[in-house]
């Protein structure tokens, strides 16, 4: 174990001699690959699971729309949505900007590309509803209180989400890729990250439906929609109405 990169290429051999044992119409070329696999994992002390944990991906967004310490539930559901959508798991980190400052992003996990087109996703989303946000700010009295202000745009985000549910479709994961993905956040020893509900505010339930109805026409289409269903076989997306 002490030569981490060599053992890494094993693994992944490994992982490859399974695919093939398991995918492989041919019985007795099957046969020979899973024979190998199991001399490998025999003679280097490799499990099955050692290999499937190795098929876990990351990416990372370019940004997040809030860096407070505490998350706020419509960003915490935001992530959810994109991770159910395209059958990954995401956790809260810090990218290293030009410059020397730290930026929120969220890092998606998972297999094959489903991070990668998940993390582009939630980037174009997050992009769709600060203009949304902006727009609906706009509507706004000036001469609203600011906390009032700014508890009816967590209220609009919040429903905003919401919407954006009516637009995609969560992803069939199987138990098998849970389990893994489970235990690989669990090898990562991190810590937990704690989410901050919206406030209730006056104006806030009239706030909260124009986010709904703004949410809906949330599109993954233009710049998504196509290369993900080519990346993601499987991948649901609803057209907006």
């Amino acid at each position: 174990m002490s030569d981490m990169p060599h053992q890494e290429r094993l693994v992944r051999r490994v992982r490859k001699l399974l695919a093939l044992s398991r995918n492989n119409s041919n019985a007795h070329e099957a046969g020979l690959a899973l024979a190998r696999a199991q001399q490998l994992m025999a003679k280097h002390g490799i499990t099955e699971q050692d290999a499937g944990l190795s098929s876990v991906q990351t990416s990372s967004s370019q940004g997040a729309p809030s860096e407070a310490e505490k998350v706020p539930a419509w960003m915490f559901r935001l992530v959810m949505v994109v991770s159910q959508t395209f059958g990954c798991r995401a956790y809260y980190d810090w990218r290293l900007m030009p410059g020397g400052r730290y930026r929120r992003c969220v890092t998606f996990y998972g297999f094959s590309e489903r991070p990668q087109v998940a993390a582009y996703a939630f980037d174009v989303l997050c992009r769709q509803l600060r203009d949304a946000t902006d727009a609906y700010l706009r509507t706004q009295s000036r001469r609203l209180k600011l906390s009032t202000r700014r508890a009816r745009a967590a209220q609009f985000r919040d429903g905003w989400v919401l919407g954006v549910r009516q637009v995609v479709m969560p992803f069939s994961v199987t138990e098998e890729e849970s389990r893994l993905m489970r235990l690989w956040l669990e090898q990562q020893a991190m810590e937990t990250v704690d989410s901050r509900e919206v406030k209730a505010c006056r104006g806030g339930d009239l706030a909260r439906w124009q986010g709904y109805e703004a949410g809906k026409n949330a599109s993954l289409h233009h710049g998504v929609g196509g290369d993900a269903r080519r990346m993601v076989p499987g991948l649901m997306i609803r057209e907006a109405s």
